[in-house]
């Protein structure tokens, strides 16, 4: 591809992206006579260069324009923000898929305070490409520094799930808070809070080291939880999962007693009673401690607490705990039964021990519909289709408005074949949830095993009303439209939106399916 010729950066907030242009103009006005400053920067710095080939590596982008991603890259390292804005939004105006700019806007933006703008960037990064871990990291951090707990460590759990290597998230983090200039001030827009980057790296070892015990990699979340300590020697979260690690997963007592020891004493000094009850819980046999009905009641709360947080393996420890102080808690075996459901979703092999927990919940409370309804769909993932079918029956009559109970009923005896037995299951369960989109798609399904198509068409239609981006509804739409509706028009609009959402799954089978009923559309 041919190269055009770089040219110099004009500082102009010219790009379509109305917040950042809004952005600039509030710097230009506010310190016009940097403008002359920068222009003064633009040199070419080899050690600045080295560190954006670095960020170039990682990033890996065909540029047309090279020379210019430098440029706005060496504003980001050198701090200068002004100057970083107005490059990349330039880029941008002629390659609208660069995600390494996004990545640095977003970067940048953090690097100012706007955190929201910060997320909103990392976000076009991830729209564009996916698949690469570093920009999850930073999409944690901002999220922790709007306070949106859950969200950041969901971010942080999906640069897990793209790269399990400890050595990948710890490079970036270093090189990212020691290079990319959010710690640097050199323009006078307001004085750096003494310990920011401290700070800002602690947590975000603390939410990576969370991420990898959902993944069973303790070894990896030690390290991040020990980077954490270094860094804060103050920091009882960290002490309190060493200490928690080493225990129940690393059998080290002796370890595990000092860093249990350490945050109880961080806990202590800083109010947090209740957290520095539950370290020494953790230590103290389960006979020695007084109340146990109030034990079991704390460690049941913390466990409905981390489950919120989307920390489910967490979440399963202090179930555990709360069923060492009161074995028959129903609730400790339901909510374990979720969380251990939920690492199920993530790729971790739990399913039967989420049916044993499920299973305990309903022989203790057998009309405990949720826990029913919750052991049924769990069946199902196991292939166990009859005995979801037994179990949800019962369910029926006990919830008989409930449509979770019919969804899964249904989608029970259509596994099973039996077809016309799940249709008026299944279209109960729409009539008590119109807006369902699996009960919906579950029905749709239904139809068209049963060959009413057209019925199956009207299903699907509803069901990517309801979920725009649903693509394997696009794709039985394509098909249908194709053969035997015979809509070519119809079936090449969902069978495009099929593929382009196929391909951001990085579900390439399923793309080349696509294509291949394409590719026999009448001309």
């Amino acid at each position: 591809m041919k190269k055009r010729k770089a040219r110099s950066s004009e500082l102009v907030f010219s790009s379509g992206d109305e917040a950042l242009s809004t952005l600039g103009e509030e710097l230009r006005q506010k310190y016009p006579e940097m403008a002359e400053k920068f222009e003064r920067l633009q040199g070419s710095d080899p050690v600045v260069r080295r560190l954006v080939d670095t960020v170039r590596d990682l990033m890996p982008y065909e540029w047309q324009d090279s020379e210019q991603f430098y440029q706005g890259a060496m504003f980001c390292v050198r701090g200068h923000y002004l100057g970083a804005l107005g490059v990349f939004s330039e880029i941008l105006d002629e390659a609208p898929e660069a995600y390494p700019v996004y990545h640095l806007l977003g970067y940048v933006c953090g690097s100012m305070g706007k955190y929201k703008m910060e997320v909103d960037y990392y976000r076009k990064a991830i729209k564009v490409k996916p698949d690469y871990p570093q920009v999850y990291y930073d999409l944690a951090l901002a999220y922790w520094m709007l306070g949106k707990e859950n969200k950041a460590y969901a971010a942080m759990k999906q640069g897990v799930a793209v790269n399990q290597d400890f050595a990948v998230a710890d490079h970036w983090l270093t090189f990212a808070s020691d290079n990319l200039g959010r710690y640097k001030d050199p323009d006078g827009l307001g004085e750096k809070e003494e310990g920011e980057r401290v700070r800002c790296m602690t947590q975000a070892y603390y939410l990576l080291g969370m991420a990898y015990l959902d993944y069973d990699l303790n070894g990896n979340a030690r390290s991040a939880f020990k980077n954490a300590v270094k860094l804060d020697e103050d920091f009882a979260d960290a002490y309190y999962q060493l200490g928690a690690l080493h225990l129940k997963k690393l059998r080290n007592p002796k370890r595990a007693r000092k860093y249990l020891e350490t945050a109880e004493s961080l806990y202590t000094q800083t109010g947090d009673l209740a957290r520095a009850g539950l370290a020494h819980q953790l230590l103290a046999p389960v006979d020695e401690v007084h109340d146990r009905q109030q034990a079991a009641e704390d460690w049941l709360k913390e466990g409905l607490r981390l489950q919120q947080l989307g920390l489910y393996q967490s979440a399963v420890d202090a179930c555990k705990k709360t069923i060492a102080f009161h074995p028959e808690y129903v609730d400790a075996y339901y909510n374990m039964g979720i969380a251990y459901g939920s690492l199920e979703d993530i790729g971790q092999p739990k399913i039967e021990s989420a049916i044993g927990a499920l299973k305990h919940a309903v022989r203790l409370q057998p009309n405990f519909v949720h826990a029913q309804i919750a052991l049924g769909a769990s069946y199902i993932r196991r292939g166990g289709f009859q005995d979801a079918v037994e179990l949800l029956e019962e369910s029926a009559h006990l919830a008989p408005n409930d449509y979770n109970v019919f969804y899964y009923l249904g989608t029970a005896m259509r596994m099973m074949g039996k077809v016309d037995e799940s249709l008026s299951i299944l279209e109960k369960a729409v009539s008590l949830a119109p807006d369902s989109v699996h009960a919906r798609f579950s029905l749709g399904l239904a139809y068209y095993d049963s060959k009413r198509l057209e019925l199956a068409r009207d299903e699907f239609l509803q069901t990517v009303r309801i979920r725009p981006d649903f693509a394997d509804a696009h794709f039985l739409l394509g098909s249908l439209y194709h053969s035997p509706l015979e809509d070519s028009e119809h079936s090449m609009f969902h069978l495009r939106k099929a593929e382009k959402l196929y391909a951001k799954l990085k579900n390439y089978p399923k793309v080349s399916r696509v294509r291949e009923l394409m590719a026999t559309q009448p001309v």
